[in-house]
């Protein structure tokens, strides 16, 4: 991700949980597949139907698959807030599939890794309890933030795959952030073609858990 990332994921947001913008074939007697991200989930910046969630619903549809897709995405959104609001998210949309996308601001905020490795693990803790399978999507930090941190950073990721036996995407933004041509002028969001590129990161191994 480019340098100037760091003022650019923490901007304040507002819950996006909207089952009445849901297209017409997103039935909500479906199965949920809960997208629980920050602004590059949120659609920052760009129409709410052109971000990775709502293009998932349109894939989900056109592979046959029956599931609605339920963004509670927040700009700015830490795992520590993350981790608060877990447990009333879960209790109304009852996912069978979350997709966990946080921990961007904590890393451009330098916050203690191993806060945001804990408050991860908690939010996973309270899906697995619910009986809900979890997909972690990882990041990665400028080179700027010195290598210890980048790289206890990434790695935390892979620890809590490993730990609660879930699959995980690397790095959500592989081949989107350093393309200026896949991210949005202000050179910290994906635009509506990356948007697109960060769908296909996620899609083959949320696909694992799909059932038809």
């Amino acid at each position: 991700m480019l340098k100037t990332l760091v003022t650019g994921l923490v901007r304040p947001g507002l819950l996006c949980i909207s089952l009445a913008a849901l297209p017409a074939y997103a039935d909500t007697a479906y199965p949920k597949i809960l997208v629980y991200g920050d602004s590059l989930s949120a659609a920052y910046g760009i129409p709410k139907q052109q971000g990775w969630a709502a293009l998932l619903q349109k894939k989900i549809h056109t592979q046959n698959y029956r599931y609605t897709v339920i963004n509670a995405s927040i700009s700015g959104e830490t795992t520590s807030g993350g981790s608060t609001r877990i447990n009333s998210t879960l209790a109304k949309t009852k996912p069978e599939i979350v997709i966990l996308a946080l921990g961007s601001n904590d890393g451009l905020r330098g916050l203690p890794i191993a806060e945001m490795k804990n408050n991860l693990h908690q939010i996973i803790t309270a899906c697995k309890k619910q009986g809900a399978k979890v997909l972690i999507v990882g990041m990665k930090m400028p080179p700027n933030y010195g290598t210890q941190y980048t790289g206890a950073f990434y790695q935390s990721f892979n620890a809590l795959s490993r730990q609660h036996n879930a699959p995980l995407v690397p790095f959500m933004l592989e081949n989107i952030a350093t393309n200026p041509e896949r991210m949005q002028k202000d050179g910290l969001h994906p635009n509506a073609e990356g948007q697109a590129i960060l769908l296909e990161n996620i899609w083959p191994k949320l696909q694992l858990l799909l059932k038809r």
